[in-house]
């Protein structure tokens, strides 16, 4: 099947819709959602604030554009880790794709995101129930407790060895928020946390 060519207009607003995109996740990581306003979005994007509500009717739809993309990629994990046979190969696989997705800027910031849809009061109701708050963890935590039964992965609690795996690389997302030019960490780092 040949792929359909953009036209010069199709091709100009699909780059608005991206630039909208990169520049309200940028802004909700680093001013919160409550704190960016339409105008932030608007000015960031280099377009008017009546063309913004051309393709996204308000800023929460922004946010639940931003949340759908996380949940996604919640859901993914967890189908991984659900369906894994290989414990200890699955959370290397892993921590290596989540963190050389951390190279990237956006993936970075929808990684800090998360964290502030499910613990910010500010963020919408709305966005808050799209997001699963236990999925990778308790997925995680069972393909834990898999591995500590074959001896490939330590003993302790599998909740808690899921969090600080998760929690590991939550804060390598963080940090490199704030210094984008720092070394992202080899997966052995964090599957350190459970041999």
């Amino acid at each position: 099947m040949r792929e359909k060519k953009l036209t010069s207009r199709q091709r100009q607003s699909a780059e608005t819709n991206q630039a909208l995109l990169d520049v309200s996740l940028e802004l909700f990581v680093r001013k919160g959602y409550a704190g960016t306003t339409v105008r932030d979005i608007a000015k960031g994007a280099k377009v008017s604030p009546g063309l913004m509500f051309h393709y996204f009717p308000s800023k929460d739809a922004l946010l639940q554009a931003h949340v759908k993309l996380m949940e996604a990629g919640i859901e993914s994990v967890a189908q991984e880790l659900r369906y894994s046979t290989q414990p200890l190969d699955t959370f290397r696989s892993i921590a290596h794709a989540t963190l050389q997705s951390l190279n990237e800027a956006y993936s970075r910031n929808l990684f800090l995101l998360a964290n502030q849809v499910l613990s910010l009061e500010s963020i919408p109701s709305a966005a808050r129930k799209m997001v699963s708050k236990s999925k990778s963890i308790e997925a995680s935590a069972s393909l834990i407790a898999q591995g500590q039964r074959t001896n490939e992965i330590r003993k302790g609690d599998p909740r808690a060895l899921a969090i600080a795996f998760w929690g590991a690389i939550q804060g390598i997302a963080e940090i490199l928020v704030w210094n984008p030019k720092a070394p992202i960490p080899d997966a052995e780092c964090v599957i350190g946390i459970l041999r």
